[in-house]
């Protein structure tokens, strides 16, 4: 009966002794502040991006500050992006050059996303690519060949030359190459921007005037 007892006692001990631990552990653990994990501005991974000798440049050439802008006409947020980066790019026009790779997305809306930019890219040939672009993006109208043909009289381009690029197999395999661009850079939303071939994390909390200003070179 006294060993009993004795284990017992021991066994209690060894409980209290436990708990005790454990409690001390819990406050120690509401102590501690876990700082969250910040996520870089810019991807540490290098991304080789093909520039054509056909892709729309604005800015300087030489430029120290190269940005590539993956987008299409149909998202909102692509046509906001396009018009701060352009925005900043004549703000900087020597520290700055802009590519623009237009994509079409897929589903309902490739039909006139392909058309859109297929339109753009046969403006480029007539040295009206931005003016179209900035035309297609203002255009609150859906985007057909009717209304695209309106803006190219309105830029006085010469529309027959434009109506025979718009379907020629140039036009459709350039679209092509930047869809297959995209693909092997992983690309899976729009817009997608690139500083230099590294890629800008668009979750910041920072608009992306201020993210290209952190990269210009004084």
């Amino acid at each position: 009966m006294h060993k009993l007892t004795k284990f017992y006692l021991l066994l209690l001990l060894a409980v209290i002794i436990a708990g005790s631990a454990l409690t001390y552990q819990l406050i120690r653990a509401r102590k501690i502040t876990v700082k969250p994990v910040e996520t870089p501005l810019i991807s540490e991974g290098y991304y080789d991006i093909t520039i054509e000798d056909d892709d729309p440049i604005l800015g300087n050439p030489g430029a120290p500050l190269t940005v590539v802008l993956f987008s299409n006409y149909s998202c909102t947020n692509c046509q906001s992006k396009y018009r701060d980066i352009t925005a900043f790019v004549k703000a900087h026009p020597q520290d700055v050059r802009l590519y623009i790779k237009n994509t079409p997305q897929g589903g309902m809306i490739f039909k006139a996303n392909d058309l859109a930019e297929r339109a753009v890219f046969c403006a480029n040939k007539q040295n009206k690519f931005w003016q179209f672009s900035d035309a297609v993006i203002e255009n609150k109208q859906t985007v057909n060949e009717n209304n695209l043909s309106q803006i190219a009289n309105d830029l006085k381009l010469n529309t027959t030359d434009w109506l025979g690029c718009l379907n020629s197999d140039t036009a459709i395999q350039k679209t092509k190459r930047a869809i297959d661009l995209a693909a092997s850079l992983g690309i899976d939303q729009f817009p997608t921007i690139y500083v230099n071939n590294k890629k800008i994390n668009l979750d910041k909390d920072l608009s992306i005037t201020d993210m290209l200003t952190k990269f210009i070179v004084k």
